[in-house]
């Protein structure tokens, strides 16, 4: 039993948290209104991920009435609908055949707020993980 909690111990220990995907400012109504472009990607097709450069990335545009708006890099229309702040997780509804639907994401700024991570929470999407990072534009 001893050696047993020695170890658990000493896994507990070696966990720390990995500051270099989240910045730990939090999402924020005011600082999310506003244009962000797609400029990174941290997806794992099933073994190591690292940030990628997104060319041409898609935009989302933010409202102070909770609309949004994604557009491919050109500003041509993709979806839209209503976005909320709930737990410091950010949902975006839409409408996929006629019916509500939603995307549940958790979300942190930078400290000066000019970048913005969201990694997908819901529908759960990403098996291995997955994060987006968006500048403001």
């Amino acid at each position: 039993m001893k050696l047993s909690m020695v170890l658990f111990l000493i896994f507990l220990m070696q966990c720390h948290k990995d500051d270099a995907l989240f910045d730990e400012t939090l999402v924020d109504d005011p600082s999310l209104v506003g244009e962000w472009l797609l400029t990174e990607s941290y997806v794992s097709p099933g073994g190591a991920a690292e940030w990628m450069v997104v060319e041409e990335g898609y935009r989302y545009f933010f409202d102070e009435y909770g609309s949004y708006k994604r557009t491919n890099f050109n500003r041509e229309l993709q979806d839209m609908g209503e976005y909320a702040i709930k737990d410091d997780e950010l949902y975006l509804y839409f409408l996929t055949a006629g019916e509500k639907d939603t995307l549940g994401f958790s979300t942190d700024f930078n400290e000066s707020k000019t970048k913005l991570t969201l990694s997908p929470t819901y529908p759960g999407i990403c098996i291995e993980g997955c994060l987006y990072r968006f500048k403001k534009e």
